[in-house]
């Protein structure tokens, strides 16, 4: 199955801004019978965000297409879970574990860093993130505005990089802890990317290539990433 005919199978659901039922099933149907390999599944991820970016613009709320690409997630979370290859692990702090294990899931990405932080303050890390975007690796960060201009923050340094960096500027705080690598790992946990995390804090990190929680985590991010947008 080559890009155009998933684009196309893809926008037969997507007509009315939502997924019924039928196209739900149908959709199921497909994606049990062909062949979801790694590369099959990354062109459908592709396909179905960029449906989604196309036609946003033209939405009446933040809402519009919002369920169609969550049904979307969940449907391949459902068809490609493979217990099998399932690799998992857990890091804590205080102690330098965690930090580290970041900025080698940072160097070791080929394509693209999707990053949905509270903050950004480990030097460490931000040396990573921007060795990553010279190298050409797509980087994207989401981060909180109470927090991008303290002191210590390097959130407007890495932006001013030229790192995309999408600020939450609502009363509320954007909290999240997770980033994405290369749609096959996903790394989350309270464990904030900063020093004091480090050296003071008991936290927690994550990791895992589970397909359901990849997707799921893919597509809170796009939503925030359209959300912060203005």
């Amino acid at each position: 199955m080559d890009r155009a005919q998933i684009r196309n199978m893809l926008l037969q659901t997507f007509e009315d801004f939502q997924m019924s039922r039928s196209e739900r099933s149908a959709l199921n149907q497909i994606f049990s019978h062909i062949s979801l390999t790694e590369h099959n599944l990354s062109l459908i991820r592709k396909e179905a965000f960029q449906i989604f970016r196309d036609y946003k613009p033209t939405a009446g709320t933040n809402d519009t297409g919002l369920s169609w690409l969550e049904d979307i997630m969940k449907i391949l979370a459902n068809t490609t879970s493979d217990e099998s290859s399932l690799k998992s692990e857990a890091l804590f702090s205080p102690r330098d574990d965690c930090s580290h294990r970041i900025c080698r899931m940072i160097e070791s990405a080929r394509k693209q860093i999707d990053i949905c932080v509270f903050t950004i303050t480990d030097d460490r890390v931000t040396s990573a993130i921007k060795n990553a975007h010279q190298r050409q690796v797509q980087v994207r960060i989401i981060s909180d505005n109470d927090k991008s201009f303290d002191l210590g923050s390097d959130i407007e340094r890495l932006s001013q990089t030229g790192i995309s960096v999408r600020i939450d500027k609502t009363s509320y705080h954007m909290h999240h802890k997770f980033a994405l690598f290369d749609s096959k790992f996903i790394l989350t946990g309270s464990y904030n990317w900063t020093r004091s995390a480090s050296k003071n804090n008991s936290e927690n990190l994550i990791i895992t290539n589970e397909p359901s929680l990849i997707l799921r985590f893919e597509s809170e991010f796009e939503k925030l990433w359209n959300e912060y947008a203005t």
